[in-house]
């Protein structure tokens, strides 16, 4: 049994796995973007963060527990002084992955959901990064780490619960300045991880009625307007968490998806903690 605690920018999630089998999942709000001035993790974010985990530690009856932080974490100016802090009343250690890590386990957890040896590009939308993979027959040829998280965006150009029509032209500009990278590879499809994803995926089913797991993206636009011209009460009887993020998350989508030419997005159940856990399983193989 392996107890994995996922530190993100969104949510902060422990999940057990048994024989590579889920056989529990929970998560928690994350709030350590908001917690975050200056790049200093504020004293009172240091006690929330350590209140959740120990919370999930419980969670998990105490066994062993591996950790680790993604962009929320790795940015953090005092991260020497909050990893200290957290081992010592947590016993937990947490383990940043940097932005490279972070891409290859996202790989690896996305290569056991296509084929073996397929080409194409993978994103993995946080809360505050957005990983993206562009690989070559089963192979990984690049990662890119660009700092266009949902929750990073929302916090800087949008002030309210709504997101306006002015805002939302300055997120797109500032999506396409951080996709400043040669425009080589071209797909008709992407892949796209996250939780965010998912949510706009359930939206997207309600409004086509479709069991399917595929976004169009010429239909991006009906979504956007669903979510502005819904109440806020009937969106969330679809979908519980995410309200705040999720139009933004959609234009980030959207903005990625037209960059490589894509026409449609694949939404995956997969992500940087799945391909954390076939890490942890081959490194124990190899120690017997």
């Amino acid at each position: 049994m392996i107890n994995v605690i996922d530190i993100g920018s969104n949510t902060i999630r422990l999940v057990t796995y048994e024989k590579g089998r889920t056989v529990s999942n929970f998560g928690m709000n994350s709030e350590i973007i908001s917690d975050t001035k200056n790049g200093i993790l504020s004293v009172h974010g240091m006690d929330k963060l350590c209140s959740i985990l120990r919370f999930l530690k419980q969670k998990s009856q105490n066994e062993k527990i591996y950790a680790f932080g993604t962009y929320a974490m790795r940015v953090l100016r005092n991260k020497e002084e909050v990893l200290e802090r957290v081992e010592k009343e947590t016993g937990i250690k947490i383990d940043i992955l940097s932005g490279k890590r972070e891409a290859e386990y996202d790989f690896y957890g996305l290569l056991g959901t296509i084929s073996p040896d397929e080409s194409g590009i993978g994103v993995d939308l946080g809360g505050g990064s957005a990983q993206i993979l562009i690989f070559n027959k089963g192979k990984l040829s690049k990662s890119l780490s660009r700092p266009i998280g949902c929750r990073r965006v929302k916090n800087r150009f949008s002030k309210g619960r709504e997101v306006t029509k002015t805002e939302q032209v300055k997120i797109r500009e500032y999506i396409q300045k951080n996709l400043q990278i040669k425009k080589g590879k071209r797909c008709e499809k992407i892949y796209m991880m996250g939780g965010t994803a998912k949510a706009a995926l359930k939206l997207y089913r309600y409004l086509e009625g479709k069991n399917a797991d595929i976004i169009k993206v010429c239909d991006i636009e009906k979504i956007i307007n669903f979510i502005e011209e819904t109440d806020e009460k009937a969106i969330k009887r679809i979908f519980r968490s995410r309200y705040d993020n999720i139009v933004v998350g959609i234009i980030i989508m959207r903005e990625i998806a037209e960059f490589f030419g894509a026409k449609s997005i694949h939404i995956k159940r997969c992500g940087v903690r799945d391909g954390y856990v076939l890490k942890i399983n081959e490194a124990k193989k190899e120690a017997i």
